[in-house]
């Protein structure tokens, strides 16, 4: 079903060693990455009864996790282009293991906060340098394919965030978990610095410092190229990064009324939704595309058009009767990581790193802005009973539909505009 990668003449499938030597470490890397950050949603109760924490102080706590996740983006993007996957991402991994450990031993939200903080830098690269990984090795007819196992590496970790993670803190509690997760996060940085081919950017001399390679970077922002794909993805990966590193879990208690043992199932599903559209998303792509039935971009934006009438449902209803819709949400979001190859194929090999990374900062920090925005909202509403208020979930929702509606539209055109639809 996969086919087969060819590199430098040799036949290089998906059962070859060095594809195993690419998937596992950078794939461990994005797992562990999902799933320390989404942790805080099935542990926002505990959370928030040890720290005291409002709405508002949940959602900025999280949150600064998406903004030092997105900022870290410029530097590595940079990086990436200079010195390649496998010298960024395992330094950079230290940093989210001191992060772990901080956490774990946290006395106050500010050290959540530092916690947060570093956890995010140390784990800003683990999606975009497993795609520069792959970007350098594969052929680019195949990166979607790639690009989906990737992904659901990570769907696969969000899932462990959820009922596995909150077994695991009722028997050892959520300090020790934490710092077994940082013991895990170290060993997987060393396979990343062992493990994958280390001789591609070997004694490389570069043309431009790192200084005009980011100022290049920076000038993506004015790029016709970057915003002709880039909104749709932004919103909706933004949309759900919002949700399930956080929101999603309160919102089954807050809203659906679900006790804590029901909440965690329901995020599992979810998780799940987003696993199966992370995995899927390129192999259907490649499936639409081989069948001629239509291209990346328009299964791109079939899927913000599906995923704009699911999550207006589930505003309008604002129920229980939509909380299984959280599963198909999550699967629809991560269907648009399409626009990854997408944007691929738009640029050079010497600027992808760059311009992945950008795309990546652009949707972090929607989703700080997002994530934060929540628990703004939900202050201007009385807790009642220790739930926060449904009406506050269906406000912040629909501002969001709204912006998902927005970043279609603006799809639409551009596709209309360029006669692909």
């Amino acid at each position: 079903m996969f086919g087969v990668f060819v590199l430098k003449d040799q036949d290089i499938s998906l059962c070859s060693s060095l594809f195993a030597r690419l998937f596992i470490p950078f794939g461990m890397g994005y797992f562990i990455s999902v799933l320390l950050g989404s942790a805080n949603a099935i542990m926002s109760p505990i959370l928030v009864e040890t720290f005291l924490l409002s709405p508002a102080d949940l959602g900025f706590m999280t949150s600064v996790y998406l903004i030092s996740f997105g900022i870290a983006q410029f530097p590595l993007g940079v990086f990436l282009d200079r010195y390649g996957a496998r010298k960024t991402l395992a330094p950079s991994m230290l940093f989210a293991v001191l992060g772990a450990v901080i956490f774990a031993l946290s006395q106050n939200m500010w050290h959540l906060i530092i916690s947060r903080i570093l956890t995010g830098v140390g784990l800003s690269g683990c999606l975009m340098a497993a795609f520069k990984a792959y970007s350098d090795w594969l052929p680019s007819e195949r990166l979607p394919v790639v690009y989906s196992l990737q992904c659901l590496a990570g769907g696969i970790g969000g899932m462990v965030s959820t009922k596995p993670v909150g077994f695991a803190i009722s028997i050892f509690s959520w300090r020790y978990t934490f710092l077994f997760l940082a013991a895990v996060t170290l060993l997987i940085a060393l396979s990343i610095w062992f493990v994958p081919p280390r001789d591609k950017y070997s004694g490389k001399k570069y043309s431009l410092s790192f200084v005009e390679q980011l100022s290049e970077m920076l000038s993506f922002f004015m790029d016709t190229r970057f915003w002709s794909v880039a909104p749709l993805v932004i919103t909706a990966q933004s949309m759900m990064f919002a949700y399930l590193y956080l929101w999603v879990g309160p919102w089954m208690r807050d809203v659906a009324m679900m006790e804590v043992a029901e909440t965690g199932e329901y995020m599992m599903y979810a998780f799940t939704g987003a696993a199966a559209g992370y995995f899927l998303n390129g192999i259907l792509a490649d499936f639409f595309a081989k069948k001629r039935w239509f291209s990346w971009e328009k299964m791109y934006l079939y899927s913000g058009v599906l995923l704009v009438l699911v999550t207006a449902f589930i505003t309008f209803e604002n129920g229980r009767a939509s909380a299984f819709l959280w599963g198909i949400v999550m699967f629809l979001s991560t269907m648009t990581m399409i626009a990854f190859p997408i944007m691929r194929n738009l640029y050079d090999d010497s600027e992808v790193g760059r311009a992945l990374s950008l795309l990546n900062f652009m949707i972090f920090l929607i989703s700080f802005i997002l994530q934060w925005f929540i628990g703004v909202v939900l202050d201007f509403y009385p807790v009642i009973d220790g739930r926060f208020s449904a009406r506050g979930y269906q406000l912040s929702l629909a501002v969001i539909v709204i912006l998902n509606l927005s970043a279609v539209v603006h799809l639409y055109l551009g596709l209309k505009k360029r006669r692909i639809i």
